[in-house]
């Protein structure tokens, strides 16, 4: 069974894994204030379909889309950050609530470069652990040498019943920076993939379902569900990792450009003879550059519930903002239609989860009285809550959690006008559609043809955006940008020049708006477009069609006529021989890859090992024949055993 819990649908798979045969599939909207009602929601769409039996059920693979989901817009618990041994640039943005750096930290070599002064450090505990959800502790060259990280991490467990994440224990490549925001953002998404974690394995024993659980990472690797509760920020890109995944099962080709749409994001990858591209510096999402290995992902807040409204320049936008479609928030208010024909306004907010922990009383009356009086304008909210001052910011607040949602114009209530998509309230799509189009100055149906164009559009727009990227490097966002990328993609023409774009390999459609937004593209670009069978719940297929994975890298320095080999998991070791060197990291690498593997359950191990020498160079150009470092990375990979 492949499940896969996207920002709007939750998807469930049947899947024959020898022959890897769609038996069943089912769809139900993802529900955030309790996941699991989703998920159970998909099961029963799946249940007696197929010629299966529950009992029958081995696997259940799980791909979702909330961490990177959640990341994009800003959601997550409280951080607080213990910096040892650095401070960060004016420009850093760490992620972290509260922030405290303290003497310490290692040099390069492994070396300590300064202890940590006990009482400096109860006082740094003490202010980050105050009003916060979890701990991060991040010191300098920690993945060269990781004890004294530990040490002080350990210290504010004792202090603390917090969760407390080392960035050590998540990368060992270098960058302070890099490293530290991946263990913030790992930190931040604790709470957000236990619910989940908890909601599946909820829905799966009420449906009498006992199989083996596994997650799916975002380098199309899968994890044990004790691996995913410690290293949630691994699911970053699990979503898109398994819609390429599911392209590759479902279209059966081997180079091709998978675009994945969703109702939050579009995710786009490149498979080049069978392997997926991997990104070497870390996943990017949104603003943040990671350290988690991941499927080199280009993910953009583009989908079918992506907010459409009016530009600077009086044009259509659609995104990056997800909002609730008014067809469907009509079903949560009796009157929305009354109240948006009366307030001329399709923006509404509706109460989120209901985790309020660390929220102002407020905060909380604000998510109270939309719990009670369900979707509220701006200004009926004012009315409800006077004595909430600066509302704007407390909603700010609450959006930004996950707390509080709002409603809007999507392409999503345009395919349900368009009889392509019937999920809710058709009324209530076409007064937002009627309300849009007045402001515009335009005609329902002119308006109407423009948001889909312009979602084919956006769609293409990410694709040429990603392999100039890889080119040339990320293109400016500006107006004329933009007005250049819609005569490429066929929307727009200039006065006296003519464009057309191509690509060298197909694009490979999933997702439920595919059909709609990507296929059009053919008759766009010089392109074929593949919209395989069950392309709808491609990331469900993928999620259960992969295999546990490990992978760790090490360095080998020369040091005065010695070599050093470092690990984020050891003191540094000494050799007098590069050979010996490269032998103990091989050695050491391909144990704890294959031990962790082993540890997950996993049969059929195989591990392989890439030693990469990188020289200094002469100065034009040419390798000299001095060693700069060697890169030794090892991954093991194994078929999950089927039995509990």
């Amino acid at each position: 069974m492949g499940i896969d819990t996207g920002g709007t649908y939750t998807d469930a798979v049947i899947v024959e894994l020898d022959s890897k045969r769609v038996l069943a599939k089912a769809k139900a909207p993802t529900t955030y204030h309790d996941l699991s009602i989703g998920i159970i929601g998909a099961l029963d769409g799946i249940i007696g379909e197929g010629g299966f039996e529950l009992k029958d059920v081995r696997l259940v693979g799980l791909s979702t889309t909330l961490a990177t989901n959640s990341i994009l817009q800003g959601r997550g618990g409280d951080v607080g950050l213990i910096g040892i041994g650095w401070e960060p640039q004016p420009d850093w943005a760490l992620g972290c609530k509260k922030a405290v750096f303290i003497k310490g930290g290692c040099d390069s070599q492994g070396k300590v470069v300064s202890t940590v002064d006990p009482l400096e450090l109860e006082e740094a505990i003490r202010e980050v652990t105050g009003g916060t959800d979890a701990v991060v502790v991040s010191g300098m060259f920690s993945v060269c040498n990781p004890f004294q990280e530990s040490d002080v991490a350990d210290a504010v467990r004792k202090a603390s019943a917090l969760p407390v994440v080392e960035g050590h224990e998540l990368t060992g490549e270098l960058g302070i920076l890099e490293r530290t925001v991946t263990a913030v953002l790992n930190a931040r998404l604790l709470p957000i993939i236990d619910d989940f974690l908890r909601s599946v394995q909820a829905a799966l024993g009420k449906r009498g379902i006992d199989a083996r659980i596994l997650v799916f990472k975002g380098d199309g690797g899968l994890m044990s569900l004790e691996t995913a509760r410690e290293r949630p920020v691994e699911t970053i890109l699990s979503g898109p990792a398994a819609s390429l995944m599911g392209g590759k099962v479902l279209s059966g080709l081997d180079n091709c450009i998978v675009v994945d749409v969703g109702g939050t994001s579009t995710d786009i990858a490149f498979l080049d003879e069978g392997f997926p591209r991997l990104n070497q510096e870390g996943a990017m999402v949104g603003q943040w550059r990671t350290r988690v290995k991941a499927i080199d992902m280009w993910t953009t807040g583009l989908g079918g519930d992506s907010l459409v409204q009016m530009d600077s320049h009086g044009d259509v936008r659609v995104g990056p903002e997800r909002v609730i479609p008014l067809a469907v928030a009509s079903t949560m208010r009796p009157d929305f239609k009354e109240g948006m024909l009366a307030s001329k306004e399709t923006t509404f907010y509706v109460a989120g989860k209901a985790d309020l922990i660390n929220l102002t009383e407020k905060q909380r009356l604000v998510h109270d009285r939309l719990s009670h009086k369900g979707p509220r304008t701006f200004f009926e909210l004012m009315d409800d809550v006077p004595e909430v001052i600066l509302l704007k910011d407390n909603l700010l607040t609450l959006m930004t959690r996950g707390n509080v949602l709002r409603t809007g114009l999507t392409p999503t209530d345009i395919m349900h006008l368009n009889g392509e998509h019937l999920s809710g309230d058709l009324e209530a799509s076409r007064i937002g559609l009627q309300l849009l189009a007045q402001k515009m100055d335009r005609s329902p149906e002119d308006l109407a043809r423009s948001i889909m164009e312009r979602s084919v559009t956006r769609v293409g727009e990410e694709i040429v955006r990603k392999t100039m990227a890889d080119d040339v490097g990320v293109l400016p966002g500006d107006h004329a940008v933009e007005r250049l990328m819609q005569s490429l993609l066929g929307e727009r023409t200039f006065t006296h020049v003519t464009m057309r774009s191509g690509l060298d390999r197909p694009i490979v459609g999933i997702g439920a708006p595919a059909r709609i937004m990507v296929k059009p593209l053919e008759s766009r670009m010089d392109v074929q477009v593949v919209i395989p069978p069950n392309y709808e719940v491609g990331n469900a297929v993928g999620a259960v069609c992969s295999l546990i994975s490990e992978s760790i890298s090490l360095q080998v320095l020369p040091k005065e006529n010695k070599f050093m080999v470092f690990s984020q998991f050891c003191s540094p070791l000494e050799f007098c021989h590069l050979e010996e060197a490269v032998q103990s990291a091989k050695t050491f690498a391909e144990h704890y890859v294959r031990d962790k593997v082993e540890a997950a359950r996993a049969e059929d191990i195989k591990v392989k090992m890439d030693v990469v020498e990188k020289r200094f160079s002469d100065g034009y150009g040419k390798e000299s024949r001095f060693i700069n470092f060697v890169l030794v990375r090892a991954t093991a990979t194994g078929r999950p055993k089927l039995s509990k």
